[in-house]
């Protein structure tokens, strides 16, 4: 009898390997603590005792929610999706905000052509005025501020280019494709150009005037031929800069008007003239017709007048 005892006692608090695996293989199959109870007689041979709640079982932690304190994966990009959905929101807000203040309207709505051409005449006038920065060499015994080497590359290279912008697209450009593409064909070509090579040209006058301004206003030698060339670098940034905000624009209009006009009319097609046909007798497509080569008559002076500044400091910089 006490040897029944014995092994009663003995299987009552030992765990049956194929209870453990069974419970290992429910947890991983459902990844959800399974609860704890006693297999019944007819399911297992030996009776077991429940064990404490939070008994580990092969690694596993039996009653708890996740494995061995590791965050899951489902759960990392949640937390990742929701910080990116919370930072978009706010730029939106932002956006908004922005949208309602007085800047923005001024900026899109309130022709910024007029804030840009402000800001243009400060860097000019900005220019003009001499510094008073200390001088740090002595050339035959007079002090000269001696400029670096990127001022001077910068300022050749963007004068350069602007110079080879200009010959480019009046000289070779324009001619080239007036005589080789069809009128309306080059006129598409054109309502493409124009904005790009005014704003370019506008941006590479300024820096050279920046950079001229750093090479000698810094040194505060201010005879007339400093004032002069400060004067036709600064005509032709703000030249280029009024033809491209203020006539370009209504240009392209009416170069879209016109076309479209002439489409319907099935003119337009020809190449290396100018045929109008019958819309020589329509009253309203010559009032457009008119207007147009005003206002390209304009544009064509101003990008004449900007050459002669550039060939003008070319004359400067040879000398």
């Amino acid at each position: 009898m006490c040897g029944t005892a014995n092994k009663m006692s003995s299987s009552a608090y030992v765990e049956d390997p194929r209870r453990v695996d069974s419970v290992a293989y429910h947890y991983l199959r459902t990844k959800e603590p399974i609860a704890d109870q006693e297999y019944s007689p007819s399911e297992e041979p030996a009776k077991t005792v429940g064990r404490p709640h939070g008994h580990h079982i092969g690694g596993l932690h039996h009653a708890g929610v996740h494995v061995a304190g590791h965050q899951k994966p489902d759960d990392l990009l949640t937390t990742a999706t929701t910080a990116t959905k919370n930072a978009f929101d706010k730029c939106v807000e932002l956006l908004r905000h922005f949208q309602k203040s007085p800047m923005y309207k001024i900026l899109f709505f309130a022709q910024p052509a007029h804030v840009i051409m402000l800001l243009a005449i400060t860097l000019v006038a900005a220019s003009m005025f001499p510094n008073n920065m200390k001088k740090t060499n002595t050339v035959d015994g007079q002090e000269h501020v001696k400029p670096r080497t990127f001022v001077n590359f910068v300022y050749l290279a963007a004068f350069c280019t602007h110079v080879g912008a200009q010959f480019w697209m009046t000289f070779i450009s324009g001619l080239s494709l007036y005589f080789n593409l069809a009128r309306h064909a080059f006129g598409d070509v054109q309502k493409i150009l124009f904005p790009k090579y005014f704003s370019l040209n506008s941006l590479l006058s300024a820096i050279t005037l920046i950079q001229f301004g750093k090479m000698h206003v810094t040194s505060n030698v201010w005879d007339m031929h400093t004032y002069l060339q400060v004067f036709v670098l600064s005509l032709c940034f703000l030249l280029e800069l009024i033809i491209r905000l203020y006539v370009v624009p209504p240009l392209l209009k009416l170069i879209t008007i016109k076309m479209a006009i002439e489409k319907s009319a099935g003119v337009g097609t020809e190449v290396g003239h100018y045929d109008i046909g019958p819309l020589v007798n329509c009253p309203h497509y010559m009032a457009i017709h008119r207007a147009f080569r005003q206002v390209h008559l304009c544009v064509a002076i101003g990008n004449i007048v900007t050459m002669m500044c550039t060939s003008f400091h070319l004359m400067y910089i040879a000398s």
